[in-house]
């Protein structure tokens, strides 16, 4: 749920929507949330002892479902997208698209990567239509035959040829001289949760291997490395907090 609220919020950021819509938005979310989670308790309290918890695979369906009705009152013609819908982690395949109905339409909230093997006349006979409110990457030309057609766009559009890659942490994470070490150069990073630059990192390093930085959380480590990824950071929804300095919830780095 994490990453669709942030998804909401960039939107309201943008300017896309409203601050009403935006309420509304996030409104059917965390209702949706605890309905389904309310409804996956007294199936798991009546099973045997050993639970196996919810089913998230219904749980994310009915939660896409929910956003997408509520995305239909915000943008008028949304509510008419079919196709298929990724909300979470997506890789394209040769193989996933070979299943595919030809001009099929794709919408994504999420991040979908276009493997390296896929054809590009396989995927422009595909993906006849695409609405895009996350993040899409992968080779340049593959990446160019989604960006035409793609419709409607809040989300981002980036190439990972030559070694880049597209990095997200939703946890607390270290960021480490040896993590950097083993990217490409040129990488982007999307954070939501906790990430601390370790001191030990040179500032030439993290500039050479983050070339794009998105701050949806809270990013510390000390200020030179700090800035570093606040001039890669073309927009940011969350907290810069540098070494020694506090942040707004009044903790010390």
């Amino acid at each position: 749920m994490k990453a669709e609220r942030a998804r909401i919020l960039d939107m309201l950021h943008q300017g896309a929507i409203t601050v009403e819509q935006a309420e509304g938005l996030l409104d059917a979310l965390e209702r949706s949330y605890k309905a389904e989670a309310s409804a996956a308790k007294p199936a798991a309290e009546a099973a045997a002892p050993v639970q196996s918890g919810p089913n998230w695979g219904e749980l994310g369906t009915a939660l896409a479902q929910r956003i997408q009705q509520g995305l239909s009152g915000a943008f008028p013609g949304i509510g008419s997208m079919g196709g298929r819908t990724n909300f979470g982690d997506l890789s394209i395949t040769k193989a996933y698209l070979e299943r595919m109905e030809d001009g099929s339409s794709l919408t994504n909230f999420g991040d979908l990567t276009i493997s390296d093997d896929v054809p590009a006349e396989l995927l422009e006979r595909k993906v006849g239509s695409m609405t895009n409110f996350g993040d899409v990457s992968g080779p340049a030309a593959l990446v160019e035959i989604m960006q035409a057609r793609c419709h409607t766009n809040f989300g981002d559009f980036s190439a990972s040829d030559g070694g880049k890659a597209k990095l997200s942490n939703l946890g607390e994470t270290v960021l480490t001289r040896e993590q950097l070490l083993n990217i490409g150069d040129g990488s982007s990073y999307s954070n939501l949760g906790t990430l601390t630059v370790a001191s030990d990192v040179p500032p030439e390093l993290l500039a050479q291997k983050i070339a794009r930085y998105e701050n949806l959380g809270k990013t510390y480590g000390p200020a030179a490395l700090i800035g570093v990824l606040q001039a890669r950071c073309p927009e940011n929804l969350g907290k810069f907090v540098p070494s020694g300095g506090t942040d707004d919830d009044g903790e010390d780095e």
